[in-house]
């Protein structure tokens, strides 16, 4: 009777799998549970093996280091958060499981990705080691959903020569979408981006009773106010995530409450660093996030925005020579991007390097989705 619910259950699940386009998770599935049932069958060999022990532990024990490859590379893995640029989100040291079934699980690059496998490579290459070399083209597995703004996800650092480097952002942007932040505002695809309820920003509040706002920011668990002129100006500068803001303006203690942006000046510019666009943390774009098979044409605005993406991820050389452009020494008036990209930020706003800062996040650096807190500081 148990037997046969697992059969059923196994059943259900591989159809289930099935129906979204996860061929590859139902032969995984079928192939453990045959390799399972297959050694605890009556057939000689499986029989012969079960009565010597020594062979029949090496066996198990090769199973189920093989099975943990397989968990970790397919399906999920375990990664901690470095900073709080994700705060109130995530906080600094917590451990978060990151699903790679939602978006499928992409395939390593090379041997020096496979978890513990690596290490047999390196012993083995010994001084010859090219950990970040590529061996294989990248691949991905398909998953039950598509990658959605809001989602937060685990990806490698874009612009370094390693894939060893991982940050987990919120993502803002998603292939073909038009992003712009205005005055602290996120809006995309002209509509302005509902704020989630852990985003942390920084607000000028109007409060003519210090000392009650006081007393309720210590109970709100708002911290790092202060005044910013002098002891009779009620002006303060207070950091709050959405859920602290609604709080504090449904308690009655405070008089007007104003996003804080910084200045559009040069000391706060972010890349491309250029007069003609002047961008900041806060006031930035309207920026087209590339989508494979997209053509933009080239322009001085254009050429600005996307040389960095075009040049280091796409590896094309786009070069400008007076008022024309170059790709890979051949004149061009457009450029067809190769892969989709990725608008990631930060929950802690005015506290986070994201693609503010240095540009868009190639599909290809996607682990997954962060899905579960495992453990938190």
């Amino acid at each position: 009777m148990k037997c046969k619910f697992t059969i059923a259950i196994i059943i259900v699940v591989v159809v289930l799998a099935v129906s979204v386009g996860m061929f590859w998770l139902s032969l995984f599935i079928l192939v453990v549970f045959g390799i399972y049932k297959f050694f605890g069958s009556g057939l000689k060999p499986f029989t012969w093996i079960r009565k010597h022990r020594i062979i029949y532990t090496a066996l198990f024990l090769l199973a189920t280091f093989l099975l943990a490859i397989g968990i970790r590379v397919f399906f999920i893995e375990i990664y901690s958060i470095p900073s709080g640029s994700m705060e109130d989100t995530l906080l600094p040291g917590d451990k978060i499981l990151v699903s790679k079934l939602n978006y499928g699980p992409a395939m390593p690059h090379s041997p020096y990705e496979i978890p513990w496998l690596n290490l047999i490579w390196y012993l083995k290459n010994k001084n010859n080691s090219k950990p970040y070399s590529t061996y294989w083209n990248y691949k991905r597995l398909s998953g039950f959903t598509s990658i959605k703004n809001n989602d937060v996800l685990v990806f490698s650092f874009t612009l370094w020569d390693t894939r060893d480097n991982f940050i987990v952002k919120r993502c803002i942007g998603i292939p073909g979408d038009t992003l712009q932040i205005k005055k602290g505002k996120v809006f995309l695809n002209n509509k302005e981006m509902p704020v989630s309820g852990y985003v942390k920003q920084p607000f000028f509040i109007y409060s003519k009773n210090k000392e009650k706002f006081t007393h309720i920011a210590d109970s709100l668990n708002i911290t790092g106010f202060g005044y910013r002129y002098s002891p009779h100006d009620e002006k303060m500068e207070v950091t709050l995530n959405e859920f602290q803001k609604t709080q504090l303006e449904g308690l009655g203690i405070i008089d007007s409450l104003t996003l804080s942006t910084v200045n559009q000046d040069s000391a706060n510019w972010v890349e491309p660093k250029d007069q003609t666009i002047g961008w900041t943390i806060d006031d930035f774009g309207p920026i087209l996030i590339p989508k494979r098979g997209m053509t933009i044409p080239l322009t001085e605005l254009n050429f600005l925005i996307f040389q960095v993406t075009i040049n280091e991820l796409e590896k094309q050389k786009l070069e400008k020579k007076g008022n024309h452009f170059y790709l890979k020494g051949n004149l061009t008036s457009t450029y067809t991007f190769l892969h989709n990209y990725y608008f990631m930020m930060g929950d802690n706003r005015h506290n986070s390097q994201d693609s503010r800062s240095w540009g868009f996040v190639p599909e290809e650096n996607i682990v997954g989705k962060a899905s579960t807190i495992l453990f938190s500081n």
